[in-house]
């Protein structure tokens, strides 16, 4: 059986690059052209050192770093306000990336990306049809917008903390199952992707809710349910489905690809 690493490359690349900020070293536009220099050097030496350690932890058959398209605009067309508290990447990093891509193939590492499309989606849309299918997929991300995908053939693997994520951790880290995930984060916010929730929302009011039915529909028509939290989200009820559209991870991207093209190549020696 194959067993496939989907990595989020941006993830990692990013905080590979933040690693290096230091008051001697800012990670910044406004640095010389030496510096700038180093800084990319560096980053491609930790990136091949984390690639070579995903390989000896996770053994993995086939792998391919995968980048956000450059025009996957659509979740900003149904809330403009979609990942608005997020600084741009720097300069700097933007400009290095397709030597950064190239680093990763030299190590037998290919990369992905579709331009409509943020790398989470393709991540999901590859790693859901692979699972259908019986493979073992392992996606490689500090994102916890992946959590909804935990299954028997899809694991998740944060390379920083060295350790799987698991059914139990996220039990008790939010309080609710993954399959709740979406809906938890529609109700009470998710800052990572500067979505506000429901006013007046919180975690205790959104347990309630989601204990009384496995969809907002069913808990809303429980005879537990009470009045005002089912007016407040009836209220919300518009705002409530824009969220769980922006959360939920599309799992049905075409990308003409197959196990094989995600091979790890063996490195040829010069």
């Amino acid at each position: 059986m194959a067993h496939l690493l989907l990595i989020d490359a941006l993830n990692l690349i990013r905080r590979l690059y933040a690693v290096q900020e230091r008051p001697y070293l800012p990670v910044t536009d406004d640095v010389a052209e030496g510096t700038k220099t180093q800084i990319i050097r560096n980053t491609e030496n930790m990136l091949r050192q984390a690639l070579a350690r995903l390989q000896q932890e996770l053994a993995p058959s086939h792998a391919v770093l995968v980048f956000d398209g450059r025009n996957s605009l659509w979740r900003k067309t149904l809330y403009a306000e979609y990942k608005a508290n997020r600084k741009p990447m720097p300069t700097i990093l933007a400009d290095a990336l397709p030597g950064l891509q190239q680093c990763a193939k030299t190590l037998g590492f290919d990369s992905v990306q579709q331009d409509e499309y943020e790398a989470d989606d393709i991540i999901a849309s590859i790693a859901v049809k692979l699972a259908q299918h019986g493979q073992q997929v392992t996606i490689v991300s500090t994102d916890k917008g992946f959590l909804p995908l935990l299954s028997p053939h899809i694991q998740i693997y944060d390379a920083f903390a060295r350790q799987h994520q698991t059914e139990e951790a996220v039990q008790q880290k939010f309080g609710v199952s993954t399959a709740q995930l979406v809906r938890y984060w529609s109700l009470v916010g998710d800052s990572t992707n500067n979505i506000p929730g429901v006013n007046g929302i919180g975690p205790k009011g959104a347990h309630d809710l989601l204990a009384l039915g496995a969809t907002l529909t069913e808990a809303l028509e429980h005879p537990d349910c009470h009045k005002k939290l089912r007016e407040k989200i009836l209220q919300h009820k518009e705002q409530i489905k824009v969220f769980m559209q922006i959360l939920a991870l599309k799992t049905d991207v075409q990308l003409g690809l197959n196990l094989q093209d995600m091979r790890i190549q063996p490195v040829v020696a010069p």
